[in-house]
């Protein structure tokens, strides 16, 4: 099993900005890469980079701990946290791999800082969890995204169990 923390810089999270954009998610090389694009992409208004990091069929958590499934609900979500108008501040990032390397999760400490269509500042707290896929191209993709999972003390309602 790897496991690596990633505290990435200010230089890195501008040259991310920079490079927000689909060909900027083909460049997701690592799982924790996606962590960083798509917050580059949420803070850029990159609305289609935010949902091209996601496969398919892709599950995304609310806060409230409902599942949304497919790119559609996603780009709903997504077009939401982009009216904020957010600036993210990135704590840390860690990766656990599979034995093959095929399949990742990464957790996150972030904090998010927007403003409400009133006017009003909304801060929020992330610590994510998230399941992420190497596609055939060697780029990583979301599988299952929860912004809040390492914060849920039990098991949502929302969620099937197996």
């Amino acid at each position: 099993m790897l496991v690596k923390s990633l505290n990435p810089t200010w230089k890195e999270i501008t040259l991310i900005n920079e490079l927000s954009s689909n060909a900027a998610v083909r460049g997701a090389l690592a799982p924790e890469d996606c962590d960083r694009i798509l917050l580059a992409a949420l803070q850029a208004g990159d609305i289609e980079t935010s949902v091209a990091l996601y496969e398919p069929d892709a599950a995304l958590f609310t806060k409230s701990g409902e599942v949304m499934t497919g790119h559609d609900a996603i780009r709903a979500n997504n077009a939401a946290l982009i009216a904020l108008k957010p600036t993210f501040h990135i704590e840390r990032i860690v990766t656990t791999m599979n034995g093959d390397g095929s399949i990742a999760t990464t957790r996150m400490i972030a904090r998010l800082e927007g403003t409400r269509a009133d006017g009003r500042p909304v801060t929020s707290s992330l610590h994510t969890l998230e399941v992420l896929r190497r596609q055939d191209d060697g780029s990583w993709r979301y599988v299952i995204d929860d912004p809040f999972g390492s914060m849920r003390g039990q098991m949502d309602a929302g969620a099937k169990p197996t």
